[in-house]
């Protein structure tokens, strides 16, 4: 196995838009608890784990535990290959130069930091902990820690949130020279305080077009900048795309560890229980946290791999496809593919199956054409 995920849900508060598996922390206690169980966790999995090439820590925000756990968590994973990317997620209002430090020499090779907006109004309404200038800083913050590898999350589309505001969002990222950015459009999740704004007309969303506006704006002015889009939502300067996302798109194995967290191996997919309580119990009485299992069947697989791939820029490996299916991806649905190159969207030649910059904008609405 060599991609791991492990998942950490607590935070400091619970942001408007999030709809991940996280809660604020209510005492110290239960860090110390999550962590114990989390360490038997791994440790019941030690001879799966072999020659890791990632590790991501997200959340929740797993910069709100202390050196110590964390380090106690990354011990029963090593030894780790020796260019492995670690990955650790952070809230800029939870690091230290101190902490920073500390995380890169446990090995912690690249950071992304949950900046989300550099303005403090849009901050303040997301329900975010920190402010454009905290976030600035933690970037500083990272690179004077050793950390040459920092990816900064973006989210556009925010109610009230005009072009220019997020142009200036943009130019003030970009000012920090980070080596990666993921740009994630707001959505407004089931059992959100978002949602729930909504629903109750108290804030209303931006237009399809400005929508669209900022995304075609964010890939320009990224690409300008030397950061190419190498996914729908992730740009990146070279020898700087993750690791561990692309293992995902790319529809390969990995362990995920820690409550909720989801698991896939051999064509099989199952995820922990995400109560962090039921997550405790389940570990300390000795059993298996999942309380979700299943197997895929050869077409659920071929569509995964084609949904997940063709969000690549590169787009999926025909030969690698044919060795895994027994078939060129272009004999699942080729009416679909020709409606798709008539459209503009797809092309294809003899290594790779492709979306266009047009399809690309379209990527998850022409996921259902392929089911």
């Amino acid at each position: 196995m060599n991609s791991v995920y492990i998942h950490i849900p607590f935070c400091l508060a619970k942001c408007h838009y999030c709809g991940f598996n996280s809660r604020p922390l209510r005492q110290p206690a239960e860090l110390k608890k999550y962590f114990q169980a989390l360490v038997r966790e791994i440790a019941g999995h030690r001879n799966e784990i072999k020659d890791i090439k990632t590790i991501y820590l997200g959340g929740g925000t797993p910069t709100i535990a202390s050196v110590a756990l964390l380090g106690k968590a990354m011990n029963e994973l090593r030894p780790w290959s020796s260019n492995a990317e670690l990955t650790i997620e952070a809230n800029p209002g939870t690091v230290t130069l101190e902490k920073l430090r500390f995380l890169r020499q446990m090995g912690f090779n690249r950071l992304s930091l949950g900046v989300q907006s550099f303005n403090d109004d849009l901050l303040k309404q997301m329900g975010r902990v920190h402010t454009g200038r905290q976030a600035a800083n933690a970037f500083d913050l990272g690179s004077r820690a050793g950390f040459d590898n920092i990816s900064l999350d973006l989210i556009y589309a925010l109610p009230g949130q005009s072009l220019k505001d997020w142009k200036n969002d943009l130019e003030k990222a970009l000012a920090l020279g980070p080596r990666h950015i993921s740009l994630y459009s707001l959505t407004y999740e089931k059992n959100t305080e978002f949602k729930k704004q909504k629903a109750e007309g108290r804030i209303t969303p931006g237009d399809e077009e400005t929508e669209a506006d900022m995304y075609l704006e964010a890939v320009s002015r990224l690409d300008r900048a030397g950061l190419k889009r190498y996914e729908v939502s992730n740009f990146a300067r070279k020898g700087f795309c993750s690791a561990h996302n692309i293992n995902y798109w790319r529809a390969g194995d990995y362990l995920g560890f820690g409550a909720g967290a989801h698991s896939h191996r051999g064509g099989k997919r199952w995820s922990n229980m995400k109560n962090v309580e039921r997550y405790l119990r389940s570990i300390n009485g000795g059993q298996s946290p999942a309380d979700f299992r299943e197997t895929l069947s050869s077409e659920q697989q071929r569509f995964e791999a084609l949904f997940l791939g063709l969000r690549m820029v590169r787009g999926i490996d025909i030969k690698e496809f044919q060795s895994k299916f027994g078939s060129s991806p272009l004999e699942h649905k080729p009416q679909v593919w020709l409606r798709w190159k008539e459209q503009g969207w797809a092309k294809w030649d003899k290594k790779y199956l492709r979306l266009t910059p047009k399809g690309l904008l379209l990527a998850d609405g022409l996921a259902v054409d392929l089911v």
